[in-house]
């Protein structure tokens, strides 16, 4: 995460009055595809967070919050031909139309209500205090009361306009996000993101009533005779209906694919439309908007990567934002010392905006593409190691901080590497080049995630909701303070938790060594975790996240415990072990270099194999090793392109090509241990199966040291040291990445001289 963004990055992929063709089908990193109807497309800033439609219809207002700078962009409705980009201090949430040149705009990290004159390019703030955060704006059918939603405090502040005169504060609890004034204007409802609730205001008394949803209900929108309040149960996959007079919830609409093998929790439903002919959903985690006629899903339309608004003309057109636009991008030119766009993953995750008229739209075939960009194409050999109850019966799941492909293994001249891109090669990464070799290379590996925030979200449940991807791309920008996306609390919490989670509802024995845990405060303390399922079953004289501890140190606490398991014979069938220390901590004086960083990581990682294979256990045992994201460096193909890493006797060396991910890690961890899949993304995703045999190779592997000073330590004469020693690495990403990859570049560019 970055809190003190000081570099402004430029997505390349962004262009001002920029309209493309209709999407021709392009496959993401997690192995789903992306297809969509033709029409206009144009593309927005990073990570527009919300649209609506001008009074009249003729204009189109987007709120871009990504890593970049926050805007307001406006677009001509008929054809999506660009008007006007303003620059905003902060901005969140759902745009909304005071008149047809003033746009209502939450301030998110400005602290204010922003009212945006499009036609004057002039933007007037509304404090809100200097500690609220305000994520989203409700306006009364009337025009004349304004509410604002507070994700920092808690609050909604209810005032008329112009200038909130008459203001009233109200608290309803922990993260209240969309809002909405119900029909005869005497109800505000606040959707509650971090609970199971809609709250109902009483604009008379200003009494709050909480009615029951689903799980982190995030959307709202009424019916057009206002009889019904819809809202999206992101976390449940659910469209919940609520009675507007009763204030009951009276019915809730399955929204998740389910068709054949296409099952399991991950829709994320996040933006809602309404017309007198139906409701449209868009369905962020999906790709897709679904179309609800009479309580039940009648279409869905295939979108753009990872759609986050959604609205309906008069016409027959139907608008959607999508979050991510077109798909990913490699970032050869990754270079953060450069001014302005360097491939930095999270600054070029440009978004779209597509028209799509419904007037002459086959939802049939819409459908079809829906269900056809997820579904899986692979099946499962008659004969496997990869089963439950079969030869392998340990997992060692080890995850680790930040690098791509090309970062590492661009020099290994039988995969798809650039040599070109490489920064750690063999020297640095001796263990990681022998792994491969011996146990097969992935060189077509890819991270779901962008980033952290969402990558350990990734790797621990396979999914990141509806909250994450919503909130990391503006706490990356520098724009929001808290970092609360390993806080195993809502609303970050998926339906069916994490991996451990799943272990315990199937029974399976586990062990977690640093992961979401907090490092002890000082030797001899125990360490702690805000993760109800680890709790009891987590190392805590391991340390978690802190990179003033050395991997080889968490390898040799991982090992005292390991040797306990083999004299006892108990070995857990799940561990998970947290191996940071390839993160850097840039050139910071009195800390090991970039190079003695990830050497020291990578050796960390070789003891641990060198163990295993030394051991009773090793005939029954697979590790798998990945990054959590590979946001820190360059890659020809794909900037979320990374390693991943297989070590096992029943493990076939040769190069892999097949398509893997995250997920399909997460994946293959479950179908080894009985465990069932957490969601549709990992039940769907291609397992490692190429990657094993159905015999054992038992020769043991020996660590390889690399052939690089560990001891190596910065010094206050380094490049960047004084830039380091500002940085804040309390949390995996807190430090800007733009001015640690930059010291990071500079160091390893003197290094090859």
């Amino acid at each position: 995460m970055i809190r003190r963004a000081v570099v402004v990055f430029v997505a390349a992929a962004s262009c001002g009055a920029c309209v493309l063709a209709a999407t021709a089908p392009r496959l993401l990193p997690s192995g789903w595809r992306i297809t969509a109807p033709s029409g206009p497309v144009a593309t927005t800033g990073t990570m527009p967070q919300g649209i609506a439609l001008s009074p009249d219809g003729s204009r189109l207002a987007v709120v871009e919050s990504g890593v970049n700078p926050p805007a307001l962009r406006v677009l001509d409705a008929h054809g999506l031909r660009h008007e006007i980009t303003i620059g905003l201090a902060g901005a969140f949430g759902k745009p909304v139309w005071l008149d047809r040149t003033h746009v209502l705009v939450a301030g998110a990290n400005a602290a204010a209500l922003l009212d945006v004159d499009v036609a004057n390019r002039r933007v007037a703030r509304i404090g809100l205090g200097p500690a609220a955060w305000p994520d989203a704006v409700a306006l009364s059918g009337d025009r004349a009361t304004v509410a604002i939603s507070d994700d920092a405090g808690g609050t909604v502040t209810i005032g008329s306009l112009p200038a909130l005169a008459g203001r009233t504060t109200i608290r309803v609890g922990p993260h209240p996000g969309d809002a909405l004034f119900s029909a005869d204007g005497k109800t505000l409802y606040v959707a509650m993101v971090g609970a199971r609730a809609v709250d109902a205001i009483d604009l008379a008394t200003h009494a709050v009533t909480s009615i029951h949803t689903g799980l982190h209900p995030n959307a709202l929108a009424l019916s057009a005779d206002g009889s019904k309040l819809y809202v999206t149960e992101s976390d449940d996959d659910m469209l919940g209906v609520i009675d507007a007079r009763s204030g009951k919830r009276v019915a809730g609409i399955d929204l998740g694919l389910h068709d054949g093998r296409l099952a399991g929790y991950g829709a994320s439903p996040n933006a809602l439309a309404v017309t007198d002919a139906a409701v449209y959903v868009s369905l962020g985690a999906e790709n897709a908007v679904a179309v609800v006629i009479n309580g039940t899903v009648a279409a869905r339309i295939p979108t753009g990567w990872y759609p986050s608004g959604v609205a309906a003309g008069t016409d027959g057109t139907l608008f959607v934002a999508d979050g991510k636009g077109e798909g990913t991008r490699a970032n050869p030119e990754f270079d953060p010392r450069k001014r302005g766009s360097h491939g930095y993953v999270a600054a070029t995750l440009a978004g779209s905006i597509r028209a799509i008229s419904m007037r002459h739209l086959d939802r049939a075939a819409a459908t079809h593409d829906v269900l056809q960009n997820a579904m899986p194409t692979w099946q499962a050999p008659r004969d496997t190691a990869l089963r439950a109850r079969g030869p392998i019966r340990h997992v060692i799941y080890v995850i680790k901080e930040n690098r791509s492909y090309d970062q590492v293994l661009g020099d290994v001249p039988q995969g798809n590497g650039d040599p070109k891109l490489v920064w750690f090669g063999r020297d640095v990464t001796p263990n990681e080049h022998a792994i491969s070799r011996r146990f097969g290379l992935i060189d077509n590996g890819y991270a779901n995630s962008q980033v952290s925030a969402d990558g350990h979200n990734w790797t621990d449940d396979a999914f990141a909701n509806d909250y994450l991807e919503r909130f990391w791309p503006p706490s990356y920008g520098g724009r929001r303070a808290a970092y609360d996306f390993q806080s195993g609390v809502a609303p970050e919490v998926p339906h069916n938790g994490y991996l451990w989670d799943a272990a315990l509802r199937a029974h399976v024995s586990f062990r977690d060594y640093g992961e979401d845990v907090d490092a002890p405060a000082k030797p001899g303390r125990a360490g702690t975790t805000d993760m109800k399922g680890l709790k009891g079953h987590f190392d805590p004289r391991y340390y978690g996240w802190d990179l003033a501890y050395g991997d080889l140190d968490r390898v040799a606490e991982w090992r005292r415990e390991f040797a306990t398991y083999v004299a006892r014979g108990d070995l857990p069938a799940l561990e998970i072990v947290y191996l940071p220390n390839d993160h850097t901590a840039g050139s910071r004086a009195g800390s090991p270099t970039p190079v003695a960083y990830v050497a020291t990581n990578d050796l960390a990682a070789g003891q641990l194999v060198d163990t295993v294979s030394h051991s009773k256990y090793w005939s029954s045992t697979a590790i798998f090793m990945l990054e959590d994201d590979a946001q820190n460096g360059p890659d020809h193909v794909s900037n979320q392109r990374s390693t991943f890493f297989v070590a096992s006797p029943y493990a076939r060396a040769g190069v892999h090509h097949a398509h893997y991910s995250t997920v399909s890690v997460v994946h293959t961890i479950e179908l080894l241990l009985g465990i069932a899949p957490l969601s549709i993304y990992d039940r769907t995703a291609l397992p490692l199966y190429d990657l094993f045999g159905t015999k054992a190779d038992l020769r043991p592997y020996d660590a390889i040291a690399p052939r690089v000073d560990l001891r190596a330590i910065n010094s206050k004469a380094a490049y960047g040291s004084a830039i380091s020693a500002k940085l804040d690495f309390a949390h995996p990403d807190l430090a800007d990445p733009a001015q640690l990859n930059a010291v990071l570049a500079h160091n390893l560019q003197a290094t090859r001289r």
